[in-house]
C-alpha cells in the first residue's frame, strides 16, 4: 500500500531489493467512529462506498454499540462487499481470539455480513494487512464508469470557507466533498 501522492510504478525499500511496485488500485477511505453525533455523517459517506469493512476490537466482547450501529448503516446502504476485521489479535491469547470469532460470526448471521470473510489483524505490527489489501484488489469489482453521460456528483458535506461577516468583494466560496458517481 501507498499513499495517493505515490506514483503507479516505485521501488521497493528493502535494502538491496532493486524490486519495484505497481500500483494496482487506488482506494480511499472513509473513517466512520462511533460516536452517536457522527453517526448521521457517516450515513451520508456511506452513500458513496463500494464496500465496507467492519473493525472489532478483539479485545472486547462483540457487538459493542457502535459495531450494531455501523453493521446496520451497511444493511440501509445495502453494501455487498464487506470484510470484517478482528483487530488487536496480538494483545489476546487465541483461545480469546476464536471465541471472539464465534460471538462476530454468530452476530453477523442472517445479515448482508452472514457471509463475509472474518480476518484477524493486527494495526500496529500490520499482520495480515497484505490479506486486506488482497481482498480489496481481487474481490471487490471495480464499478463500471460511464464517460460518455453528463458528469453526476454526489456532495455528501458542504462547508462555507467566508469569514462571517466578510464583505460581498471577499467571499471565496466553499468546499463541497462527495464523489463523482458518473
Amino acid at each position: 500500500s501507498a499513499g495517493s501522492s505515490t506514483p503507479d510504478r516505485f521501488p521497493c525499500e528493502r535494502p538491496g531489493c532493486g524490486g519495484q511496485f505497481t500500483c494496482v488500485r487506488h482506494v480511499s477511505f472513509v473513517d466512520c467512529p462511533g460516536h452517536d453525533i457522527l453517526m448521521a455523517t457517516m450515513l451520508n459517506g456511506a452513500a458513496v462506498m463500494d464496500a465496507a469493512f467492519l473493525l472489532i476490537a478483539g479485545n472486547e466482547p462483540c457487538p459493542q454499540p457502535q459495531t450494531s450501529e455501523h453493521l446496520a448503516a451497511v444493511e440501509i446502504m445495502q453494501l455487498q462487499h464487506l470484510l470484517i476485521l478482528q483487530n488487536k489479535v496480538d494483545i489476546i491469547k487465541e483461545s480469546q481470539a476464536r471465541e471472539q470469532y464465534d460471538q462476530i460470526k454468530s452476530f453477523v448471521q442472517g445479515t448482508v455480513a452472514d457471509k463475509a470473510p472474518v480476518i484477524p489483524i493486527s494495526a500496529q505490527l500490520k499482520y495480515n494487512v497484505d490479506l486486506v489489501c488482497e481482498y480489496l484488489c481481487k474481490k471487490v469489482p471495480i464499478p463500471p464508469r460511464d464517460f460518455t453521460s453528463p458528469a453526476r456528483l454526489i456532495v455528501i458535506r458542504s462547508f462555507d470557507v467566508n469569514k462571517p461577516g466578510s464583505e460581498v468583494e471577499n467571499l471565496k466560496g466553499g468546499v463541497a466533498g462527495g464523489s463523482i458517481l458518473r
